[in-house]
C-alpha cells in the first residue's frame, strides 16, 4: 500500500469515487467513538475512498456500527498509547510502518481465532499487522515522450540513457528507492535482503545528476503525465488510473517491487473485540473483491482472487504468474534497519 502512500488532491482529482454515505463520517481532528460507532483511521484520499465502498458502508448495513474516519499519523498513535488515551479503534497503515510500529509495542496482537488466515496468500498475517494488498513500485514512462521508443523492461534499462535521455523520476525515500538502484545495478531480485546499501548508493551515483526527486506518489505521477520526466519509478496506481481516464503514461510490472497497506489495531484499543471483528469482516473475500475492483491493487485472499476475471488477473499482482516477475519488500527488514538507512540516504542526497 501500497504502502504508507501519500494522499492529496491530485490522487483525489484522478480517481475521485463517490463521497456520499450516510454510514461514514470525517473527522479531520479528534475522533472519538459513541457506542454505535468506531474509529477507523487510515492515509485518506482514494484508498480511503475504496474503503469506504468496499469496507465500511457494508460493515454498517450488516452490524449498524457506523465509522468515523481521520488520519493516521504515526506520532499521534504513540502519544495517546503513552497516555492511555487511545482513540482510534483500527489504524490503517503501510505495512513497513505497521511493522515499525510493532517493534515499538504500539500496536495490539491480532486475533487469527476472529480473523481468518486460512485463505490469505504466505507471509500477509503477522503478529500485529495483516496486509491487506499487493501495490508495486513500477517502471513507467510518459507514452509521449518515449515517441515510440520501447520501454524500459528492467530497471538496469531504466537506468540508461543511450537510448531514452531526459531525468528519471525518482522516490526520495531510502525504503523502495534503495531496492530499485540495486535492480538496476544487476542484483539478483530475490536476493536483496540484506540491502547493500554502499553497493545502491553507487548505483544511484550514476543517475543522480539527472534524477527528479518526488516525494508524494501524485507529485511523482503529475510530472509523468506532464512531461516533465519520460520515466519514472513509480506506485501502481498512481498510473494505472490515470491511464485509464486517458492520460499518456504506461507501465508494466516487470521487476516490481510489491509492498501493502494493512490493518492493525492501536496499543490501547477501548473495544478490541470490535476492532478485531472489524478487521476480520475488512479480509473477507467479498471485501477483498470489491476493493480490488475500486483500485488496482491485488487482494490477498485467494478466495477473492478467484473471484477475478481472467484478463483482470493477468494484470494483477495477485498472479503468480505477475508475482514471480518481482519481488516482496521485506517489512521487518526496514522496522530493524529504517532509522540508521535512512539517514544514510538523506546524507548521500544531501550531498549534492
Amino acid at each position: 500500500m501500497a504502502p504508507s502512500r501519500k494522499q492529496n488532491m491530485s490522487r483525489r482529482a484522478v480517481l475521485k469515487l463517490s463521497l456520499g454515505s450516510a454510514a461514514l463520517i470525517s473527522a479531520p481532528a479528534v475522533v472519538r467513538a459513541q457506542a454505535d460507532s468506531m474509529v477507523v483511521v487510515s492515509s485518506g484520499g482514494v484508498l480511503e475512498d475504496a474503503y469506504r465502498e468496499a469496507i465500511y458502508k457494508p460493515w454498517t448495513q450488516k452490524t449498524g456500527i457506523q465509522v468515523i474516519t481521520g488520519p493516521n499519523p504515526a506520532a499521534k498513535l504513540k502519544s495517546m498509547a503513552e497516555a492511555n488515551a487511545t482513540e482510534w479503534d483500527v489504524m490503517q497503515i503501510d505495512a513497513a510502518v505497521a511493522a515499525s510500529l510493532a517493534r515499538q509495542n504500539l500496536l495490539e496482537a491480532l486475533d487469527y481465532s476472529v480473523i481468518s488466515k486460512d485463505d490469505l496468500l504466505p507471509g500477509m498475517a503477522n503478529p500485529n499487522y495483516v496486509a491487506s494488498d499487493l501495490a508495486g513500485t513500477i517502471i513507467s514512462w510518459n507514452t509521449e515522450a518515449l515517441k515510440g521508443a520501447a520501454p524500459p523492461q528492467t530497471w538496469a534499462e531504466f537506468w540508461a540513457f543511450d537510448r531514452i535521455p531526459g531525468k528519471r523520476g525518482l522516490l526520495k525515500r531510502a525504503s523502495q528507492t534503495l531496492e530499485i538502484a540495486l535492480m538496476a545495478d544487476g542484483a539478483d531480485k530475490d536476493r536483496l535482503y540484506p540491502l547493500d546499501i554502499e553497493r545502491a548508493l553507487k548505483s544511484l551515483d550514476k543517475i543522480k545528476t539527472q534524477t527528479y526527486w518526488w516525494d508524494s506518489g501524485a507529485q511523482g505521477a503529475q510530472i509523468l503525465i506532464d512531461g516533465e520526466v519520460p520515466l519514472a519509478m513509480e506506485w501502481q496506481g498512481r498510473v494505472a488510473l490515470p491511464k485509464k481516464t486517458g492520460a499518456k503514461v504506461d507501465f508494466h510490472l516487470n521487476q516490481a517491487l510489491y509492498a501493502s497497506d494493512a490493518w492493525t489495531v492501536p496499543k490501547g484499543a477501548k473495544n478490541k473485540k470490535r476492532s478485531m471483528e472489524f478487521v476480520a469482516f475488512a479480509m473477507q473475500p467479498d471485501q477483498q473483491f470489491a476493493y480490488s475492483k475500486l483500485l488496482p491493487y491485488g487482494p490477498v485472499n485467494k478466495k477473492a482472487i478467484a473471484m477475478m476475471d481472467p484478463a483482470t488477473l493477468a494484470q494483477s499482482p495477485s498472479s503468480a504468474d505477475v508475482l514471480k516477475r518481482g519481488v516482496y519488500m521485506n517489512f521487518e527488514w526496514w522496522a530493524d534497519n529504517n532509522e540508521k538507512v535512512s539517514q544514510q540516504f538523506n546524507r548521500w542526497v544531501m550531498a549534492g
